[in-house]
């Protein structure tokens, strides 16, 4: 974005401001910001809300922000909690804490390590989690790579290569986890569709693809293939189709 004729915004403490072009935005604090904004950097340090929609090359969060509007940015990295209104289209998005977006979540590269809930579709050329996530629609990219660290849940997923991986933490903990806190490592989807898919601590109605690999602790109820088909451990495939 331009610099020129552009000037800074910093709150520090409590404090408000109006929208506007600006060239960085700095808030420490508690500060609110009415109206859209369109900036090159915003830095939102405590307890944030934007009351409007806001367009920056990059965002970053360290606290609670919450943006009342869409979101459009080339980088954004949350350590905290984000709560976006509207759609977020985000070339990469990281996100260190828990994230949460009213609408679709659009990108190239997406990180997740922690939580995320997505009430629409999540589309980017890479997903990894290292967590727990809820989309309510379609989650596709072309590399989906999932490390379950809680419950993780889409209506369906597609891709190109997709590979879901139990926790690494002690069957100890693990068993301590859920008595006390309910904690559960699967993932749940309607229908898993990709060229080359491995899946463990999956429940699935449908998994399509050409070369499947159910894992351990899958409990799977059709699997269409087309090259190869493999199962392993205790996982549970009710049927199986080559096509």
């Amino acid at each position: 974005m331009d610099k020129e004729n552009r000037r800074d915004l910093t709150i520090s403490g409590t404090g408000s401001a109006n929208g506007g072009v600006y060239d960085r935005l700095s808030i420490n604090g508690e500060g609110r910001i009415h109206g859209d904004v369109d900036c090159n950097s915003i830095k939102a340090y405590g307890v944030t809300t934007f009351k409007g929609n806001i367009k920056a090359e990059r965002f970053d969060i360290v606290g609670e922000t919450t943006v009342k509007g869409e979101v459009h940015t080339d980088e954004m990295k949350v350590k905290g909690q984000a709560h976006i209104h509207g759609q977020a289209h985000c070339q990469e998005l990281t996100v260190i804490g828990s994230a949460t977006v009213n609408g679709n979540l659009i990108g190239e590269e997406i990180e997740i390590k922690g939580g995320a809930t997505v009430n629409g579709d999540c589309s980017a050329e890479s997903f990894q989690a290292r967590g727990g996530f809820t989309i309510d629609g379609l989650l596709n990219a072309g590399l989906i790579h999932v490390r379950l660290y809680g419950k993780c849940q889409a209506r369906e997923i597609g891709g190109e290569t997709i590979r879901v991986e139990k926790d690494g933490l002690d069957f100890s903990l693990v068993k301590w986890l859920k008595s006390i806190l309910h904690y559960t490592n699967e993932l749940i989807a309607d229908t898993i569709e990709g060229d080359d898919i491995y899946l463990e601590k999956t429940k699935a109605k449908v998994v399509r693809g050409n070369n499947v690999l159910i894992g351990p602790g899958c409990e799977i109820e059709l699997v269409e293939y087309k090259n190869h088909f493999e199962q392993k451990g205790d996982s549970i495939v009710k049927e199986h189709n080559q096509v």
